[in-house]
């Protein structure tokens, strides 16, 4: 049947409190940012439908839901609840409430619920307080593919997992192993025993739905893809599993971790199906993380906006694991300055500073030749960029002591020189940290270095 109630294991008695207390589902998180166009409409006492300008949600408003005339919009916003599928929505008058409950329609799209069976979707609401919590009860239609919700006060609503398998590290190195919890949202405005209802219905009476655990589809696990140690009937009571990762980086990487609650009562007359929830961890062996930092320093504590100085850093993983070597995990900053003027950045998506770096053109590893070279070479090779420093418009104070009267104000030459560092690097393939690069003098600073990643 394609309609039916989501079962979202929202609890409430004292176990579960203790589960989730600290849980990343019960910090507050800011309200989202506008993210789209704003959609309005003037709803009566007659009620009346609103759509949102994406058309991904509406609100169905029965007659006497407003008393009066009321302008209603719906503002897209970015999605900060944990675990969060799509947009977030501002629904104004904020803080509206409703003597007759109000219909909350989500569309979604099978890209929507990649990580899992859509009756574990949840439609959350976040609080003055920031903290997101998800509704008792929702109707999912599978045909339509719309998650339906009624409301009584307006507020940010979103679309979020009702149950969260959150892994205490993304990253695991191989033979290690990483603790995953499974965790509820807490529900919103319904009683205890709706609450238990619904959970008695996920994982059975006295928990005795069984529970799957998959690493890339195997059941348990395997030498290959990595092992669930003493899961094979693992009670999500506790809502930790242990994965062990394999001795070496598995083919399909990061692994696709998948629990699965097998026997799940929808109340469609006697139909039990099985649920799925995924997250992703990655293994690694052989990586080794590249940091870049520089300081350029010019101008003089005597001259007009004294001594400037622009910093900049990145890094990125060199990954020897698979097949061919890779660099992953780019991280770029844009170039920071500071002096003694009033400056107003021109370019603040662009100036990337000296370092830089998009991708590469090649990477060679020369194979160890003892005793003469013991180690293997890592050679690479950047794909060039430009360099593009901070441009600024500036308001400069005098030198101290100079007694010029007023200010130096201008704009400052937009300066793109040469090509963004690196260009090329070579290091050994052994354990510890190795210096590529390390420059210094009254004009600044340049470092490059690496280090084989040990931990996670």
């Amino acid at each position: 049947m394609p309609i039916g109630h989501c079962l979202l294991p929202m609890l409430s008695h004292a176990q579960d409190d203790r589960n989730i207390k600290d849980s990343f589902l019960l910090k507050p998180t800011a309200i989202g940012e506008p993210d789209g166009e704003k959609n309005t409409a003037t709803i009566d006492k007659e009620g009346g439908r609103v759509i949102s300008a994406d058309k991904k949600i509406e609100l169905i408003f029965p007659e006497g839901a407003v008393a009066t005339k009321t302008i209603i919009s719906i503002q897209p916003i970015t999605n900060t609840s944990s675990d969060g599928v799509g947009k977030g929505y501002q629904l104004e008058p904020s803080g509206t409430q409703f003597q007759i409950p109000v219909q909350l329609i989500f569309h979604f799209t099978d890209k929507d619920m990649e990580d899992g069976s859509p009756q574990l979707m949840s439609i959350a609401m976040q609080n003055e307080k920031g903290v997101w919590y998800g509704l008792g009860v929702v109707k999912l239609d599978t045909v339509s593919k719309t998650i339906t919700g009624n409301i009584k006060h307006f507020s940010s609503w979103a679309l979020s997992w009702g149950i969260s398998l959150r892994p205490e590290k993304t990253r695991v190195r191989v033979s290690k192993t990483v603790d995953i919890k499974a965790i509820p949202r807490p529900v919103y405005g319904e009683d205890r025993s709706q609450r238990l209802e619904v959970y008695q219905g996920m994982f059975g009476a006295n928990h005795d739905n069984p529970i799957g655990w998959y690493a890339n589809l195997v059941l348990n696990g395997d030498a290959d893809n990595g092992s669930f140690p003493g899961s094979d009937s693992y009670p999500l009571l506790t809502w930790t599993v242990t994965y062990k990762a394999p001795a070496k980086a598995p083919s399909k990487n990061p692994v696709e971790i998948m629990m699965a609650i097998v026997g799940v009562d929808l109340g469609l007359g006697g139909e039990k199906i099985t649920l799925f929830k995924r997250c992703y961890i990655e293994v690694y062996d052989n990586e080794y993380e590249v940091k870049m930092e520089s300081v350029i320093i010019s101008g003089d504590k005597h001259a007009w906006g004294g001594i400037r100085t622009a910093r900049d850093k990145g890094s990125f993983i060199v990954s020897l694991d698979k097949k061919e070597p890779q660099v992953t995990n780019i991280e770029n900053n844009l170039e920071v300055m500071k002096d003694d003027c009033k400056n107003k950045l021109l370019n603040p998506t662009t100036c990337t500073g000296l370092l830089h770096v998009v991708g590469t053109k090649q990477i060679k590893i020369t194979p160890a030749n003892p005793p003469g070279q013991p180690y293997p070479i890592v050679e690479i090779w950047f794909v060039p960029y430009p360099i593009e420093f901070s441009w600024v418009s500036f308001d400069c104070p005098p030198p101290p002591g100079s007694g010029h009267p007023g200010h130096s104000i201008g704009v400052m030459p937009q300066r793109k020189l040469g090509r963004a560092l690196p260009w090329d690097i070579k290091f050994l393939e052994k354990d510890g940290e190795q210096i590529i690069l390390n420059s210094s003098d009254e004009e600044g600073s340049l470092k490059i270095w690496v280090r084989k990643i040990n931990d996670d």
